[in-house]
């Protein structure tokens, strides 16, 4: 079995999104509101996945903002303890994978001892909130090797033993993942191999560094058999380039074709896959649906409840030929996925996204302020001389949605894509 999951943020779901502070403003009281915020978020996207059936999820580094910054001395583990006893509650109950993957600046081979330092302390704080939460081996801290700084192979001893230095606890809980630049799948299994550490492999980095020898599927099950089973399932990373970005960034979504043949390529190995995405959950929920061979039409009339405005707003006719999709005997979620890419590539013109608009305002026209629907009507009337005015127009009715707390909308990716 194949399982996918997501990084760090989620699209459309409510309660989910995180806070951040600024050093300048992280008073104790400050740090306080900003943390249990974004615990009481935590705990949202754990539920989340629950109900949308996505088993994995790689936590923020953020979750607690400048946890291991020199200069802030705020008590995460005391002051939080009831709402770290919350989120471990929740872990627990819905049994999702949990991971972190601390940022470019935990650097843990750079040749700068004040830099290693500060990436010990990252790293420990990783791993205490981890053990914070509950959570068992499985729950990694992912790492890149670091730089080359012009001498690889003395970069990579300092690598190894500025590991075997952590505490032991710390140790544990990483893993090695090969980048696109520097270090490939073979110098991080190697250094792996001496620490005792499990490798992820990162297909998209693979693919623009490869080692000399050996081909992709040579080297994903090396990496695979670099996991026991105090590790937890064997994991990897894919996620697929950004048209038009500079080599190795991150597309908006996944696209079917492409996942579709790396999904096959893994040939029923038992793996979890982190998708590396700009639409985070989306993606996630797509690639899920699209490895089930029995999705149901409740599965695709929910997924379709999200889109809808999205695809009304782009092409009426398209809209219709999704309804009579989901009114066939047996609605596929290849057909579903493959119509969604084809219309969300499509401009958005003035009159279809003032009728989709308008369908979005029905819900809301009659809770409004005569003020609020004077500032709708105004904006949408604009849209009859081009989109150029729709995200005000999208600000305006988002604000009702929330206001008025209209869940169905606030579920609608109409508003976030």
């Amino acid at each position: 079995m194949i399982r996918y999951g997501f990084a760090c943020k989620t699209i459309g779901v409510s309660g989910a999104d995180l806070t951040a502070i600024t050093l300048g403003r992280a008073t104790p009281e400050n740090m306080l509101g900003v943390c249990r915020h974004n615990l009481r978020a935590l705990e949202a996207m754990l539920r989340y996945c629950a109900e949308a059936h996505i088993p994995l999820m790689r936590i923020s580094s953020d979750i607690i903002p400048l946890a291991s910054h020199p200069q802030n001395s705020f008590d995460w583990q005391r002051e939080l303890q009831a709402e770290l006893a919350a989120v471990r509650a929740t872990l627990a109950q819905t049994g999702i994978r949990v991971s972190m993957h601390p940022g470019q600046y935990t650097v843990l081979n750079s040749p700068r001892q004040d830099v290693v330092d500060r990436a010990v302390d990252d790293l420990v704080f990783h791993a205490a909130f981890l053990d914070a939460l509950g959570a068992d081996g499985s729950a990694r801290i992912v790492l890149h090797l670091g730089g080359g700084y012009g001498d690889r192979p003395s970069a990579l001893q300092r690598l190894t033993e500025n590991l075997l230095a952590l505490p032991p606890q710390v140790l544990a809980r990483i893993s090695l993942e090969n980048d696109e630049r520097v270090f490939t799948i073979e110098d991080a299994l190697a250094v792996c191999g001496t620490c005792g550490l499990p490798a992820i492999f990162d297909v998209f980095h693979h693919s623009l560094n490869a080692p000399a020898h050996g081909t992709q599927a040579y080297w994903l099950d090396r990496a695979i058999e670099s996991w026991s089973p105090q590790h937890g399932r064997p994991k990897l990373h894919y996620s697929q380039q950004l048209a038009g970005g500079k080599p190795g960034m991150h597309s908006r979504f996944i696209a079917m074709k492409d996942f579709l043949e790396f999904h096959r390529s893994l040939e029923g190995r038992e793996v979890d896959v982190m998708l590396e995405v700009k639409d985070k959950n989306l993606s996630a929920v797509k690639c899920i649906n699209l490895a089930n061979t029995s999705v149901s039409r409740h599965e695709l009339t929910r997924e379709w409840a999200r889109y809808k405005y999205l695809i009304l707003e782009r092409d009426q006719a398209a809209y219709n030929t999704f309804r009579a999709m989901l009114k066939a005997d047996a609605p596929t979620a290849h057909d579903f996925y493959r119509l969604v890419e084809q219309t969300l590539e499509k401009e958005i013109h003035g009159p279809q996204a003032c009728n989709a608009a308008q369908h979005v305002w029905g819900y809301m026209d009659k809770l409004a302020t005569a003020a609020e629907k004077k500032r709708v009507l105004t904006a949408m009337g604009d849209l009859q001389n081009g989109p150029q005015n729709l995200p005000r127009l999208k600000r305006a009715l988002l604000g009702l949605a929330l206001k008025h707390n209209v869940e169905y909308l606030l579920q609608s990716l109409y508003f976030y894509i």
